[in-house]
């Protein structure tokens, strides 16, 4: 009898299939934050089911271009003040509902930051001699995961008062909950212990923590069962490029992340038992904290997006050759005038890719990363847009409009170069048509002209098109 899991994976699978049969073609496969940890494990599990032979051949027949968008490559740390104390989301609850609803799914755990340096061991071969099930996953850490600090990210992610008392005095319940509990805790002097993303990820935060918290015995039930005992894949483990022939790795970068915290007992029965005590930033190359202390450890090349820091986001520039051509373009419509572009730029494996390009002051950028030299038939792009936050990025009209150029291009019979051209950006809507009150007419007026319909509320309403959208696309062949 298939496992839920299994008949989730066929359907999606069977998807895939129906879709080729009825479209004639491969399918785009856009994911967005979460939904990459599905569709990677959707590969690892794909993996066992189609012969070795054949596993390539489905997947260059049956997905033409996988697009990753705000993909939380080594997790995320706002997973840990999930499972600690309690994210809201905007939601109208407490800390302590958001954290009893956030633990009950076992999928939550799918996104706790986890160490670049530790690679899980080969599941594919074991599968065939050990058998599927009945073991755990076995990590192999490299070197710099003993003499870096911090696991590849920019500080420690978890520093926690652990309380002098033990057991159920340390999260008292409800019921036994009295007044002389605070004040015990209160005057036993904590012990504050650091953690870093592999001491998250493989459980060791929560044994420690399990004496004074009453919900770690079933987190680390979870991660051995579901994660470390997966019969597929451990996701808390690093990314290997998709075996897709065109990967895009979009995100945004420049907003003031999140990426450590400093819990204490609270005093409070579980699940507000913990309180944050200090949050630490990536904010513009470097670190903050909440409380204004200065703060140890290594900041990233930029910021995240909000919600995922800058290192988990672009480690899919690992996925890029050794040769890598970066364009910088602004965001919205332009001419070309404020292009940067640096051709077949030198890039190490398993190091971020920096850019040496200027930026204009109020203008928001993205940054195109393009290899499609290093793996014959196969390209790798990776997209920064500036200030795209998290949630939003799936809304934005220049993301949206970059991903169907770069397919209308990849797909049109008579284009020319690997990507489509950055040299300019011009309207290909009505909607992008609008008033240029410096100069009272219509902006790009090569492309734009007024034109009033009735309805028509305002002068931006009115600039419209003067050609259809086919001429226009002609100039990105």
């Amino acid at each position: 009898m298939l496992e839920e899991r299994d008949l989730y994976f066929h359907k999606l699978k069977l998807t895939f299939e129906i879709a080729l049969k009825l479209r004639g073609g491969p399918s785009l496969v856009f994911a967005h934050s979460m939904g990459n940890n599905v569709f990677r494990y959707f590969l690892e599990w794909l993996k066992l089911e189609i012969a070795p032979k054949h596993y390539i051949q489905w997947l260059d027949k049956h997905i033409h271009a996988y697009f990753a968008v705000g993909a939380p490559l080594l997790g995320s740390t706002e997973s840990i003040r999930a499972t600690l104390s309690g994210t809201t989301s905007g939601l109208p609850v407490s800390e302590g509902t958001a954290r009893l609803m956030f633990n009950s799914f076992a999928a939550s755990l799918w996104l706790l930051p986890f160490s670049e340096y530790c690679k899980a061991d080969n599941i594919y071969w074991k599968h065939f001699f050990e058998g599927k099930g009945g073991y755990p996953h076995r990590q192999q850490c490299d070197e710099r995961e003993y003499t870096s600090e911090y696991s590849g990210w920019p500080t420690t992610l978890v520093s926690i008062e652990v309380p002098t008392v033990r057991g159920m005095d340390a999260y008292p319940s409800i019921m036994d909950l009295t007044d002389n509990i605070t004040s015990s805790m209160e005057c036993g002097k904590p012990t504050l212990l650091s953690f870093s993303a592999r001491e998250v990820s493989d459980g060791t935060l929560f044994k420690t923590i399990q004496d004074y918290d009453p919900q770690s015995k079933a987190l680390i039930h979870q991660l051995e069962k579901y994660y470390q005992g997966d019969p597929v894949l451990n996701p808390l483990t690093p990314w290997e490029r998709p075996p897709i022939k065109n990967v895009f790795c979009i995100y945004g970068i420049d907003s003031k992340t999140e990426v450590g915290y400093y819990f204490a007992p609270s005093g409070k029965p579980y699940p507000d038992n913990w309180i944050i005590t200090d949050v630490i930033y990536e904010f513009e190359r470097s670190l903050l904290s909440r409380s204004g202390h200065s703060v140890s450890g290594k900041p990233n090349n930029s910021s995240g997006d909000g919600t995922v820091s800058y290192n988990s986001l672009s480690m899919c520039k690992h996925w890029l050759g050794p040769k890598v051509n970066i364009t910088r373009a602004p965001q919205a419509e332009h001419d070309g005038s404020d292009l940067q572009t640096s051709m077949n730029v030198e890039h190490n494996h398993g190091q971020d890719l920096f850019p040496n390009m200027t930026r204009a002051p109020h203008v928001k950028y993205i940054t195109y990363f393009e290899d499609a030299e290093s793996i014959p038939g196969w390209r790798t792009a990776v997209w920064e847009l500036d200030k795209a936050n998290h949630r939003n990025i799936v809304r934005m009209p220049v993301v949206m409009r970059e991903l169907w150029l770069e397919m209308w291009h990849d797909m049109h019979p008579y284009s020319k170069s690997k990507f489509v051209t950055k040299a300019f950006r011009g309207p290909l809507r009505h909607e992008d048509c609008h008033w240029d009150y410096s100069k009272a007419r219509c902006a790009f007026p090569e492309f734009c002209e007024y034109r009033y319909t009735f309805g028509d509320v305002h002068l931006g309403m009115s600039c419209r098109l003067k050609n259809s959208s086919t001429k226009l696309l002609r100039q990105y062949l």
